[in-house]
């Protein structure tokens, strides 16, 4: 069970970081690149986690494990949308200020896969906590930090391979259609995570 946890935080994770940064990419043919559109980035992203971390609790309190691959898969799906919508939904901000386009554009793109994404290593964590059936500090810390661990690492590790090896390659469209099926793919291994410990 703890492999199929891991490898569902080593897909998120990857994803979650990789995306962000290939949403800058999707940002500058509408807002360019310049210092409101990283703070916007950088901004929504934070919020999209602080918010995500609130409403992991609710979900671990109520034990609604269930949640984990739906909102996986809506991150997949919603990021696998942008590919084709993102152009005609991010024309709209061309007759903003640059400080508002910046912020909508942020808000269409980060807002709803960051925020399902951000769920799941809490959650995750949370469920290898409950399989251990223990209530001590150190293991649940133990499992923690290796979740937070394996995500942070994989956001590294998968993002320099999309910034400097497939995006020069396959440019940006393919990226996210490659982070968008391993979203996809770990929203799959936690529904079966799920079921097998339910």
């Amino acid at each position: 069970m703890k492999i199929i946890a891991y490898l569902i935080i080593f897909l998120e994770g990857g994803a979650l970081l990789s995306f962000e940064l290939m949403a800058a990419k999707m940002y500058t043919p509408h807002v360019g690149s310049t210092l409101y559109v990283w703070t916007s980035i950088l901004t929504l992203t934070l919020i999209s986690l602080a918010i995500s971390y609130r409403l992991s609790q609710f979900f671990i309190d109520k034990k609604k494990w269930g949640i984990v691959p739906i909102l996986l898969l809506i991150a997949g799906l919603y990021i696998l949308l942008l590919v084709f919508t993102r152009n005609e939904i991010l024309s709209l901000t061309y007759q903003m200020e640059l400080k508002a386009a910046s912020i909508f554009t942020g808000i269409i793109l980060l807002f709803v896969p960051i925020l399902c994404m951000g769920i799941t290593s809490p959650m995750i964590s949370a469920k290898l906590a409950t399989l251990e059936q223990t209530s001590d500090c150190q293991n649940v810390g133990n499992s923690a930090g290796i979740i937070y661990g394996i995500g942070t690492l994989s956001g590294v590790v998968l993002t320099l391979l999309s910034l400097f090896v497939l995006m020069p390659r396959i440019g940006v469209n393919f990226v996210i259609v490659i982070l968008a099926f391993m979203l996809i793919s770990s929203g799959v291994l936690s529904y079966f995570l799920i079921k097998k410990t339910a």
